[in-house]
This record gives structure tokens, sequence and C-alpha cells, in this order.
């Protein structure tokens, strides 16, 4: 497997046990009334990593064209706005044929 891919993959279940831990522990945050100190520490990291999974991606993936087989990039706020259709697929439209349609993920 890719080291990119690797760290991508670790990055994603960090921010998941991040966003799991966040859930359970809400409701002590609020019985102590702390949840401003911990949101003004815990948000800029999630955010943090939200966009370092993104980041890499982009610079990791390529997309390919079903229709015409145009392997093409996409922006940073592309892969955060598409759609998900499925695992290693997005629904992009084309920069060569100009369809839309599910597109799958090619490692570079």
């Amino acid at each position: 497997m890719n080291k990119k891919i690797k760290l991508i993959n670790i990055l994603k279940l960090i921010y998941l046990a991040l966003i799991l831990i966040f859930i359970v522990g809400f409701v002590f945050l609020i019985k102590y009334k702390i949840i401003l100190y911990v949101l003004a520490i815990y948000l800029p990291v999630i955010i943090g990593l939200y966009l370092a999974i993104h980041i890499l991606r982009i610079k990791t993936y390529s997309y390919k064209c079903p229709s015409c087989n145009h392997l093409f990039k996409i922006s940073l706020v592309k892969d955060i706005m598409s759609y998900n259709s499925g695992i290693g697929m997005k629904v992009l439209i084309c920069p060569k044929c100009n369809t839309k349609e599910v597109m799958k993920e090619v490692i570079e």
C-alpha cells in the first residue's frame, strides 16, 4: 500500500475517534459547564484533520471518466463538495467530455 494512502487511513481513524469521543463526552462537558473551553481547542483540531485528509486525497488520487477514459485531478473545494458514491468513487463532471457520471479514484 502507498505511504500516502496509509497516512490518509490513519488520519481518518483519528478523525473518527475524536468525533466519537466528543459525542460521548458532550454530556459531561455540559454538566461541568466547560463546553466553550473544550470547543475552542477541539474544533480547530477537527477542522485541521478534515482539511489534512482532503489535501492528501487531492495529491494522491486522480479520477477517471468512464466515457472518454480521461484522467484528471480535482480541487480541494470540489473534493469536499462533491457527492461520494461509494468507496473510492465520486459523482463528478469530466472536464474533457462534460459528462456527469460516477468517477473512480485512480492512485497516482
